[in-house]
Formats: structure tokens, C-alpha cells, sequence
């Protein structure tokens, strides 16, 4: 016999290493302006990382994207 798959509600999806490395910075207070300058890339792709960060996690504020990286271990 074969195990029923279980549907998991509001499972979060996969987040990229360069999401991952970004959420850690934005946790740790750092600015999109800063964020570029360590990671060497523009603060316009650090903002974009951002913005699929809110379409991945739906988040409405820096807050709660930081409540919700400690809530569910991702940083």
C-alpha cells in the first residue's frame, strides 16, 4: 500500500542563495546602498532581489520579512 501524499498549507517557497545571503544583511540592518557595496553588485539588483523576496514571502514591511526569516528558520 502507498502513502497518501499530505498537502502542506503555506509551506514558503525555495529562496535562492542570493535571496538567503541578502535576507541575512537586511536582518542584520544593512541598506540596499550597503548591501551593493559588500556583495559588489548595484543597488538597483539588490532591490530586485527585495522585490522577489515580497512576491516569494509576502511581507508588508522589513519587520515583518524579519519575523517571519526567524519564525521559519531562514536566517
Amino acid at each position: 500500500m502507498r502513502p497518501i501524499p499530505i498537502d502542506l498549507p503555506d509551506t514558503l517557497p525555495a529562496l535562492t542563495k542570493r535571496e538567503k545571503e541578502i535576507l541575512g544583511l537586511i536582518a542584520e540592518g544593512f541598506t540596499n546602498n550597503q548591501i551593493a557595496e559588500q556583495l559588489f553588485i548595484s543597488p538597483l539588483t539588490v532591490d530586485t532581489h527585495r522585490k522577489n523576496l515580497h512576491t516569494k514571502l509576502n511581507f508588508s514591511n522589513t519587520a515583518s520579512l524579519i519575523k517571519l526569516a526567524i519564525e521559519n528558520r531562514l536566517i
